[in-house]
């Protein structure tokens, strides 16, 4: 026959080039669309076969799929309408090792439309037919193999022209609904037309979204235009985006109250349903805020109406199942998102670059998802927070607080707020309408970190049980922190921002970082190793520019404020432990022993703090704190913060990112790690470091091992020389 290819061949030397690319329609499916070009000066004789490969039928559990796939091959069954080239691919029956009966009556369906004169195989069984020259025939019934949809055709291709064709798939098909493809496949043309068509619609639809995320830039490179645009897309792919510029569905709004607070619902229930059916979420604020309940404020400023993300994270772990879901059970509007708490609000903050006016509403989402020992929960969605449980079988199964992210994700919110909205912070530091997540872990006391610092963390089995009986009764709330009355205890938003700023003191090992003793990495897990004997200097950096930013908010915020009084004893114990460090930091005597003590008195002051919330389960009452223990004990972090990224700064000109810690009796020791980008972003940003300084470290960057200059760029770490298997 001449020349000959299979599947997706590019042979430039026989002037052919075959292309294909993937869309999808709301009607249709999945389409893979392709293109054979001939770029010869004279026509060209070509057969092809072309297709997809190892299609699972419908309804195939994954779990029989990864572990027992051969078992699965034994149930498929795939059939061809000959007159159409319609395929059906399902399981002949359901698989099962219960005493019923169990039918599949759902189907994968896969067509084609632009290749109509060619042959269907249902399995790849002939494709060493094709390749050694002899003939194929067409496949109407393949069983107990794995299932294929490949296209066989003779072409004849003019000079520099072109054939396409389409090969269409859907998943978990009926049988009603594969008969009436089967009558719209009478007529190809229409149908070819039809995909076409869906196919438009679904790209405005998406470069409507992408405009709503302001994707869409011009500029005089378009490289970079195009380089926005992919950004944009995968930032809402991954975080949503807000559902109608600022318009708030009331009815969503309503349901929004009555999934977290069934008496809080009740209570507006008739309010809410006076509401017009749509209205600004900035008149929708007003009509809350007139009704002085600071329950119902909290629940408002939490509501983020968001649609178009996925669950996201990574994708390795079981939880991170790729689905982007536009309607619900009842094929309604869905407004919703998921994801782990460290992407999410990465997501997010790109994002209310083009929404400022929900900057506050991530922020109380942010703050009302920590935890009162300073911590916030692995996952964050509409239908509130959720945590990781252990299951010894699962070894992507464990449990502990991810600290990373924290300080720089929140600094972030906060500026973003204090650029658009320069006095809604100080408004909120006051106001009591935060809250603080109820998550059934428990870190152990001071002592027991020193003993293991890689067994830090347990699950209160009991408390687990008295949440869960608390969401079944009041709604999600019930995953909160809940005052004497049963209702959510509620604190200002300053109270908020100094929780986290403390339980990183806590572990504060000055000249070193910030001690990862919570059973968790910090930044990415190739730092699992890191656990326990870790000393973030990169939380360090962050924490330096956030606590600059506390200082000159509170600059505008004189008098005394409300704090819980356990926070405010944590507040004022870890003061004094850092006015101790500032007088070894003036006269230059820390020495291992005296870093020890040091990290013993931040330490047991967050210890004992811990374990009275954990004992009561919450906190008691509040009390009025003067503004200058405040102060001073930022003044006196700044310091030592400021010391030990000094004596971070490494030889070669770049600083530390992690350092090692040696607990020695009475003792702690400090070793260092090779150099790592992310020390010297996070330092760049700290503010710590003067305009030449930082000249100096980027110039010190491009001499370091850190960069490849093959590839004009900078690697996380240096590409070390590793120990080889036996050497080890």
């Amino acid at each position: 026959m001449g020349n000959k290819l299979l599947f997706e061949e590019i042979n430039h030397d026989l002037g052919l080039v075959f292309r294909y690319s993937w869309a999808s329609s709301d009607r249709y499916g999945f389409i893979r669309q392709c293109e054979l070009k001939n770029l010869r000066e004279s026509a060209c004789k070509v057969e092809l076969i072309d297709g997809l490969q190892n299609i699972l039928p419908a309804g195939t559990p994954r779990g029989a799929q990864a572990n027992s796939s051969y078992l699965v091959d034994a149930y498929k069954w795939s059939e061809l309408d000959s007159l159409t080239g319609l395929a059906f691919f399902t399981l002949f029956s359901g698989i099962t090792d219960r005493a019923e009966p169990c039918e599949s009556l759902k189907a994968t369906t896969v067509f084609r439309t632009g290749l109509e004169e060619g042959k269907v195989l249902l399995s790849d069984g002939q494709l060493d037919n094709f390749r050694n020259g002899q003939s194929v025939t067409q496949e109407e019934h393949k069983r107990g193999v794995r299932a294929a949809y490949l296209i066989n055709a003779s072409l004849e291709l003019p000079a520099h022209s072109s054939r396409h064709w389409q090969i269409v798939a859907n998943l978990e098909q009926s049988q009603s609904g594969s008969v009436s493809l089967l009558q719209e496949l009478a007529n190809p043309i229409a149908v070819a037309t039809a995909i076409d068509e869906s196919i438009a619609i679904g790209s405005d639809a998406l470069a409507r979204i992408l405009a709503a995320g302001d994707g869409f830039q011009s500029t005089a490179e378009e490289t970079v235009s195009a380089h926005h645009c992919a950004n944009v897309l995968f930032n809402i792919l991954r975080g949503g985006i807000f559902d109608d510029q600022y318009q708030v569905s009331t009815s969503h709004f309503a349901s929004h109250l009555q999934h977290f607070n069934q008496i809080v619902y009740t209570r507006y229930q008739s309010l809410l349903g006076s509401l017009p059916a749509q209205l600004d979420c900035i008149e929708l604020n007003s009509v809350i805020q007139q009704q002085d309940d600071p329950q119902l404020q909290r629940l408002g400023y939490e509501y983020l109406p968001i649609t178009f993300g996925r669950r996201h994270g990574d994708p390795s772990r079981p939880w991170n199942e790729f689905a982007i879901k536009l309607r619900d059970e009842q094929g309604e509007r869905l407004l919703s998102y998921q994801g782990n708490w460290r992407d999410i609000f990465q997501n997010w903050e790109a994002l209310l670059f083009s929404y400022p006016e929900f900057i506050e509403n991530v922020i109380a989402k942010f703050v009302n998802a920590s935890t009162a020992d300073g911590f916030n929960p692995y996952r964050i969605t509409n239908e509130g927070i959720d945590w990781e449980v252990e299951e010894p079988d699962d070894p992507w199964s464990y449990i502990g607080y991810w600290g990373d992210h924290q300080i720089i994700y929140l600094q972030k919110l906060l500026e973003l707020s204090q650029q658009f909205h320069p006095a809604r912070l100080s408004d909120l530091l006051r106001q009591p309408v935060f809250s603080y997540a109820n998550v059934p872990y428990k870190i152990k006391p001071f002592e027991d970190l020193l003993e293991n610092a890689k067994s830090t963390v347990l699950y209160d089995n009991e408390q687990a049980q008295r949440i869960e009986q608390r969401v079944a009764q009041m709604g999600a709330d019930g995953k909160l922190l809940l005052d004497a009355s049963g209702q959510v205890y509620q604190v200002n938003l300053l109270e908020k921002l100094l929780v986290p700023l403390l339980s990183k003191l806590g572990n504060l090992v000055v000249d070193g970082g910030i001690w990862l003793n919570t059973q968790r990495p910090e930044w990415n897990d190739a730092n699992n190793a890191l656990v326990g004997q870790g000393l973030s200097m990169v939380t360090l950096y962050y924490m330096r520019r956030y606590i600059k930013f506390l200082q000159q908010l509170l600059a505008t915020t004189p008098g005394a404020v409300n704090l819980s009084s356990e926070v405010a004893l944590w507040l004022l114990e870890t003061g004094h432990a850092l006015r101790e460090t500032r007088q070894y930091l003036d006269d230059g005597s820390i020495d291992d022993a005296c870093r020890f003590q040091l990290l013993r008195k931040l330490g047991e002051a967050a210890s004992t703090y811990r374990q009275v919330i954990y004992e009561q389960e919450g906190f008691t009452s509040l009390v009025s704190q003067d503004m200058l223990p405040i102060s001073i004990l930022l003044d006196d972090a700044l310091a030592a913060i400021d010391h030990s990224i000094q004596t971070n700064l490494r030889n070669n000109g770049l600083y530390h990112a992690y350092n090692l810690l040696a607990l020695k009796p009475e003792a702690a020791e400090l070793h260092t790690l090779y150099p790592m980008l992310e020390g010297q972003v996070a330092v760049l940003s700290s503010g710590a470091i003067a305009p030449q300084q930082a000249v100096e470290l980027l110039e010190a960057l491009y001499e370091s091992e850190v960069f490849r200059p093959d590839q004009n760029t900078f690697l996380l770490y240096p590409d070390r020389q590793l120990p080889r298997f036996l050497q080890k």
